[in-house]
C-alpha cells in the first residue's frame, strides 16, 4: 500500500483543528513586507495598507477548519472595514489561481484572497499549521498569532486593542 505524500500535512492539520486554536500568541517586531498575485488580478503589498490593521490569514481551500474561518473572516471585514482593518486571505495552495478564482468567486470571499508561497510563509517564521493568521497593527508591527480556528470575538478580541 503506497502512502501518500500529503498525509504528514494532512494528519497535522487534523491535529490543529481537532485541538482548537490556541488563543493567540503576542508578538513584537516589523510584519515583513510582501509583493502577491491577487485573485482579481492586481499585485498586493502589506505596505499599500500602511495606517491600517491588517489580518494576514494563511489558509488553503481543501482545508476544513479554513473554510470555516472565511465566514468569520467575510464578517469582521463587513463590520470592521471601515474602521480601518484590512483583511489579506494568503492561500498556500500549491494549484495555483486556476483553482483559488472559482473557490473565491463560488465562496464570495469579499477581502482580498492572494497566491502565497513558501517565500512568504518563511518570512512569517514559517506556518506549520493552517489556518494562521495574523495581526498587524497600524504603525506595521506584528502583534498576534492565533493558529487554528477562531470565532469573530476570539478574534475581535485582540482586533479591538488596534482598531
Amino acid at each position: 500500500m503506497r502512502r501518500s505524500p500529503l498525509l504528514p500535512l494532512v494528519l497535522l492539520f487534523s491535529l490543529a483543528a481537532a485541538c482548537g486554536g490556541e488563543k493567540g500568541e503576542v508578538l513584537s517586531g516589523g510584519a515583513p513586507d510582501f509583493q502577491l498575485p491577487s485573485v482579481d488580478g492586481t499585485i498586493v503589498r502589506l505596505s499599500d495598507h500602511q495606517g491600517k490593521v491588517v489580518i494576514v490569514d494563511f489558509w488553503a481551500t481543501w482545508c476544513p477548519p479554513c473554510q470555516e474561518m472565511i465566514p468569520v473572516l467575510s464578517d469582521l471585514h463587513r463590520r470592521y472595514s471601515e474602521k480601518g482593518l484590512v483583511i489579506l486571505g494568503v492561500s498556500l495552495d500549491s494549484e495555483g489561481l486556476a483553482v483559488l478564482g472559482p473557490f473565491v468567486h463560488e465562496n464570495r470571499i469579499p477581502y482580498k484572497v492572494l497566491l502565497g508561497n513558501r517565500k512568504i510563509s518563511a518570512a512569517f517564521g514559517g506556518v506549520s499549521t493552517i489556518p494562521t493568521l495574523y495581526i498587524v497593527d497600524r504603525s506595521g508591527r506584528l502583534v498576534r498569532k492565533m493558529v487554528g480556528y477562531h470565532s469573530a470575538g476570539e478574534i475581535e478580541e485582540h482586533l479591538r486593542k488596534y482598531l
